[in-house]
Parts: C-alpha cells; structure tokens; sequence
C-alpha cells in the first residue's frame, strides 16, 4: 500500500511538472515572435535586467534604452529576467497605441511600473484603470481647464519676473547661473499656487499651516522618484525599507511630505464638506486652490488626497522645468533659432507694449521651441504598458500580458516624421498641414484619454519665461552641448550639470 501511494504521488509530481513545461512551451511558442526582434544581449536568467538596475542607479535608465534603440533599431524586445518588454519607437505606431489602444482596452497601465509608482507615491490618478480612474480623472479635469491659469496669467508672470531680478545681478558681474534650479523653484511656487493656495509671499493660508519650502520638497521628492525608477527596473520593493543609508533617506523624504502636506489635505477636507457658517477660517487662495476643489469629490478621503497632492505637486514642477533647461540650452546653441525666437519676443512686445495675455498670440515661435524641446529632450521618456490580449503590432504577434513601452526620446528622432531630426529646428512645429503630415505632439504630454491634464500650464509657464529671457538677456552655455547630453533621471531626466549659463544683458534699451 505505502509503495503504491508512492507511485501515485510521483505520478501527480510527474504530471504536474510536464503540466509546467507544456505551459512554459506554450508561452515561448507565443513570444517567438517578440524574441525574434533585435535585442541588446542580456544574461541567461536575468535578461537585461542586471545593467538597467545598473543604470537607473547611475541616473542613466532612460539614456542606456535610447542608445540600445539608436543601435538596434525603432523596436526591440527586452527582457526583465522572465518578463519580456517592447520598446516602440515609431511614432505614428506609438500614435495608435496611445489613441485607439488604449481605448479599445488593448493596451492598459504597466503593472510593474505603476504598482512602483503607487507603493512609493500612494493610489492617485496617474497609477489606476477603470472606474477608479475615472472618477479621479473627472475631478482633476476642471480644475485644469486652459482658462483656469490664462486668468491667473500676471501671477504667472510675476513669478517669471522673480527670476528675471534674480539673474540680472549674476549678469552685472558675469557669474554663471544653474538654471535648472531656478525653474525648479519657479514651477515649484506655482504648481504650490494653483494646488496648494501658497502665494509667492509664502503668507500663511490658515493657523497651523506648515511652512512650504520648494527646495526641500522638491528634495524629498526627488527620493521618491528615483525609489520608483529603481523598482521599475526590477529592484524588489523592500530595499528601501532597509537600515541602509538610502533606506533611512527614503523615510526621511516621506516623513517630510507627510509633515508638510497632511495639514493642508486636512483643511482642504473641512474647508470643502463644511458648512458656510462652520466653514473654517482660511485665506481665499487655499479655499479656491485645486485642493480644495479636488476635496469637495466625497469618494476622496485623506489618504487619496495625500496621494493626489505628492503625485501631481511631482507632476507639475520638474517636468516643466527641466523642460525648460533643455529648451535654454538649444537656444544658446543654435545662434540663428536665437536670433528668430528673440526677434519674435521683440515684435511681440512692441505690438502690445508689454507681455500680456494678447501678446502670447504673437509668440507661437516660442511656444513652437518649447515643443522642439520636447521632441529632443523628452524629460518624460515613455510611457510603460501592457496588452490586454492578443495583439498585433507592426507585424509582431503579441500575446497577452507582454510590456509594451511608446519610447518618446527614440521616436523623437525618427527621420521620416522629422526630417534631418538631429537639428533644432522650431520651424517644424509651424508648418500647416497641407505643407507636410501632422506632427504628433507625443512627447512629455501623451496622447488620448491619458493626455497630460497640466499640458496648457506648463506650455504657458515656458512661454512666458522664456520670453522674458529672450527680452532681457543673451546667454551662452558654460558647458556647451555637455549640458544637453550628459544627463542624470531620478524618474525624470534632467541635465547632469543643471545647466550653467552665463547672461549678458541686453544693451538696447527695452521695457
């Protein structure tokens, strides 16, 4: 009896590991297609995963894919020990998956990569699908709308001018000045401004309030950003939780979000469920901030708040600035698209005296730099995703369940959508229609229903900076093209050197 339960305990172990097997076959079957595409050699059980977890420690995540894409071609396949991942660079290809993919539900949120994003920043509206989604996606909306900052444009101008003064006296004495820093700071206080009511005088909103200081948030979240890349990359979730340096350095960066920004979330939330005789005593820019606003939706508590203000103060300042840093950095290499942007800004205001909301109207050559910009220094650099179901992509037979990744800084580069790609050429943003096919706005913005709520602010904001510098200064690059090549990401890419620029004033007399 006891051999005979034997043999049909070896019968079932039998069964169940050429059970496995049939299985494993089956997968590699559907993914030959995947594994037939170009590929950077990667190790036998760990793929490719070794020298990205390598890169995203050194800042360099996002450029190693760029440079494996510039070798290998507009789509490869790699592998993430057993997870294989398609990087897409081809944007009319990238075009569709963003539209009609997601839409259709071909194409849905990387798990991988949002369940990093949503361990380290919490459940907001960048990391959910669905229901979940879309409330939150309904409640942001309107408080996003274009007309929502047009209105508050001298606030925005105000804060543009701040770094005007700030570098009028680094050009008195020829000193160079870091400018990424300086966007960090100024998209920092306005993101604040809109989200959080803070003004630019940092006058306290409410009793109690904490103090907001934009470079130590933006420190602290800048950990958070990298812990998600490092995740993504494959790294488990557990390291930051070690007695390690970087583990204490994590819970430092949380412990300081938590301190700044809960008493805020739980003002927003009394200031938008009270009654107005109960209503508690604020000053009128936190009651009409976008907390507030975001408050007033019953299905958010603290919690999803908290989570909705690190991940969109995260969202709508560095992404811009750095943008910005790129975009002051191609001027100051390209003396002809200089010369063209800083005769736009001089027209612009002779037309209307000062800059002024009528004055964006003529400025569409600044707005048409900052989206050159983007299409070579996407700070954004993809999109991580996942099929659904069967598909099929450019001929590739995609099974269920395989990553798909739209690579923005790649696909930036394609030769037939952008003719001789490797130049700054702001032109391309200006050609009607009829002249050539349309250029997707792809980059740092996505497409489709997943389109970057803050896309107007942030094109505002570098608008009107970049005006203001163009009126006011020239500029040369202290490290020249170094500035824009060598680059550093936590999970946004930025310039290594933060960009050192040396200003000269304008000698001509101007208002």
């Amino acid at each position: 009896m006891f051999e005979h339960s034997w043999t049909i305990l070896a019968f079932l172990v039998g069964t169940g590991i050429s059970l496995l097997l049939w299985r494993w076959q089956q997968r590699q079957l559907a993914l030959s297609s995947i594994y037939a595409l170009p590929s950077p050699k990667g190790k036998w059980l760990t793929g490719n995963a070794i020298e990205l977890l390598a890169a995203a420690k050194q800042g360099t995540y996002s450029l190693t894919i760029f440079r494996w894409m510039q070798q290998y071609g507009s789509m490869i396949s790699l592998r993430i020990f057993t997870r294989p991942m398609v990087m897409v660079a081809k944007p009319q290809l990238i075009e569709s998956i963003l539209t009609e993919g997601q839409a259709q539900g071909i194409f849905t949120r990387s798990p991988s990569f949002y369940h990093a994003y949503k361990d380290v920043f919490g459940v907001h509206l960048g990391n959910q699908v669905g229901e979940a989604w879309k409330w939150r996606r309904q409640t942001a909306a309107p408080a996003f709308r274009a007309s929502q900052f047009t209105q508050k444009f001298d606030l925005i101008r105000q804060g543009c001018q701040q770094v005007i003064t700030q570098l009028q006296s680094s050009a008195q004495t020829g000193k160079e000045v870091q400018v990424d820093p300086l966007f960090v700071d100024l998209t920092m206080n306005i993101i604040a401004y809109f989200f959080l009511g803070v003004t630019f005088d940092k006058t306290s909103n409410f009793a109690g309030e904490p103090p907001f200081d934009a470079k130590r948030l933006y420190a602290a979240l800048a950990v958070l950003e990298k812990h998600v890349l490092l995740q993504t990359a494959g790294r488990s979730r557990w390291f930051k939780f070690l007695p390690t340096s970087e583990g204490r350095e994590y819970r430092q960066a949380q412990d300081y979000l938590q301190q700044n920004l809960k008493a805020r979330v739980a003002m927003a939330l009394q200031v938008a469920r009270a009654s107005e005789a109960e209503s508690p005593s604020v000053s009128s820019s936190f009651r009409d901030s976008m907390l507030v606003q975001f408050a007033k939706n019953p299905q958010h508590d603290e919690d999803s708040l908290m989570a909705e203000t690190r991940a969109l103060i995260f969202a709508g300042h560095d992404t811009t600035a750095h943008t910005m840093s790129f975009a002051v950095g191609e001027l100051g290499l390209n003396p002809g698209v200089f010369q063209a942007a800083q005769q736009a800004v001089d027209q612009a205001w002779e037309k209307e005296g000062e800059l002024n909301l009528s004055t964006l109207k003529h400025l569409d050559y600044i707005e048409a730099v900052v989206k050159e910009a983007l299409r070579l220094h996407p700070v954004a650099t993809g999109i991580p995703l996942v099929t659904t179901q069967q598909t099929e992509l450019d001929g590739v037979k995609m099974p269920k369940n395989v990553g798909v990744e739209p690579f923005f800084w790649a696909a930036g580069q394609d030769p037939e959508m952008f003719p001789k790609p490797e130049e700054f050429r702001p032109e391309r943003w200006l050609q009607k229609e009829t002249d050539q096919q349309p250029l997707p706005l792809l980059f740092g913005f996505s497409r489709g229903s997943h389109f970057c709520l803050g896309a107007s602010l942030a094109l505002l904001e570098a608008t009107v900076m970049l005006s203001l510098l163009l009126r006011h200064f020239n500029w040369e690059l202290v490290n020249g093209r170094d500035s824009l090549e060598d680059v550093n990401q936590y999970l946004t890419v930025f310039p290594r050197d933060r960009m050192p620029i040396r200003f000269v004033s304008r000698t001509k007399s101007i208002a």
